[in-house]
This record gives C-alpha cells, sequence and structure tokens, in this order.
C-alpha cells in the first residue's frame, strides 16, 4: 500500500513540475554565448555564471 501511495505522489508531483518548467521557457531565458560577456554580466548583476561543457560525437 506504501508503495502504491509513494508513487501516486512521485508522478502528482511530476505533473506539476512539468508545466512550471515549461513556463520559464515561455518567458524566454536570455542565454550568453560569450565568456566574457558573460563574465561582464555576472560582476555588474553579482549573479553566478553557469557554465555547460558539451562534447557531441
Amino acid at each position: 500500500m506504501f508503495q502504491r501511495s509513494f508513487l501516486l505522489a512521485v508522478i502528482l508531483l511530476a505533473l506539476n513540475i512539468v508545466p512550471a518548467l515549461a513556463q520559464d521557457d515561455a518567458e524566454g531565458i536570455h542565454w550568453l554565448t560569450s565568456y566574457r560577456e558573460a563574465r561582464e554580466e555576472a560582476k555588474k548583476t553579482g549573479k553566478p555564471i553557469f557554465l555547460e561543457f558539451r562534447c557531441e560525437a
């Protein structure tokens, strides 16, 4: 019984999170592709930089 309740709670949580994530994309996030510009923006705003490294083969 506990496993069924836990699974239901996880599914309901996922169903609530997905639309919230989609809403952030709809508002539009301005991503910087230049490291130099990102550093300058971070210094001005006092916010951290999020770096993503990829290697596509």
